[in-house]
């Protein structure tokens, strides 16, 4: 019985991976095809595509630029919007500081298309509407509920007699902030920063209402390109965001405290 059991969970995981992983294959030789359609398997195998999107076509290598700057800037904003939101939910747990948390949790629970639609009335309203500051902003708004979260993880794991210890040997609350909580919860808001960026370069909803045609993302133009059909050079973008979805999660597993984010129990690690 137990050597059933193990075959058929073996039999499950086996066919998990492979419905995950024949849309990856289907996509990565797409990109090979040495003409202008996306055929499978690809016709006139050639990496030329590739030179294409990172190298010498303008649109592409803009839009990849412009994805890479949005995101790391949304991701840095929406850490600093963080984590006095969470700091002070750990500190002083008042009614002030949820309501603040609730308030940031709120964008991310929204269906992206009514987040979306609110920011354009918004951002058209501040005359902003298509610069890339709206992006920006609009992108932190939606994902600044991961930082938060990751952050409060952090400050809910630390050892409250390092705290005490600190107290005790005379430090303020502003050094103790800096000297004992800042180091401890540096990979959770290193996580949080992560998980914000990568998601960041994979949104394109909320960036369709607040964008412009001054600039786009990679998203943007994958959308924009499908009135031509569908190019190999799509398919390279889309292998753009699996690789660095992987690479991003890959560190975050690798230095960060993936347990403690996946809401292991403490006590038992």
């Amino acid at each position: 019985m137990k050597i059933l059991k193990a075959g058929l969970q073996t039999l499950m995981m086996a066919s998990a991976a492979t419905m995950v992983a024949l849309p990856i294959i289907v996509v990565c030789a797409a990109a090979l095809n040495g003409g202008r359609s996306m055929l499978f398997p690809p016709q006139d195998p050639t990496l030329a595509r590739f030179g294409e999107f990172f190298l010498t076509e303008p649109v592409w290598k803009n839009a990849l630029m412009h994805s890479i700057f949005i995101a790391f800037a949304s991701a840095a904003v929406a850490v600093l919007i963080a984590w006095p939101v969470a700091w002070w939910l750990w500190r002083y747990n008042s009614r002030w500081s949820k309501t603040m948390a609730t308030i940031t949790s709120m964008p991310f629970a929204l269906p992206p298309i009514v987040f979306g639609v609110g920011l354009g009335f918004m951002w058209a309203f501040a005359d902003l509407l298509g610069t890339i500051f709206a992006g920006i902003v609009s992108h932190a708004l939606l994902l600044v509920a991961l930082p938060v979260a990751t952050i409060s993880i952090g400050l809910q794991s630390i050892d409250k007699s390092h705290i005490d210890a600190a107290h005790t040997m005379g430090a303020t609350e502003a050094v103790t902030l800096r000297t004992v909580i800042l180091p401890l919860t540096l990979p959770y808001t290193v996580s949080g920063f992560f998980f914000t960026l990568i998601l960041s370069f994979n949104e394109f909803i909320v960036m369709f209402f607040v964008s412009a045609s001054a600039y786009s993302t990679v998203t943007l133009q994958i959308f924009n390109s499908l009135r031509n059909g569908f190019t190999p050079t799509m398919a390279v973008g889309a292998i753009t965001f699996i690789a660095a979805s992987i690479l991003v999660f890959g560190l975050i597993a690798r230095f960060g405290d993936l347990p403690g984010l996946m809401g292991a129990d403490q006590a038992r690690r």
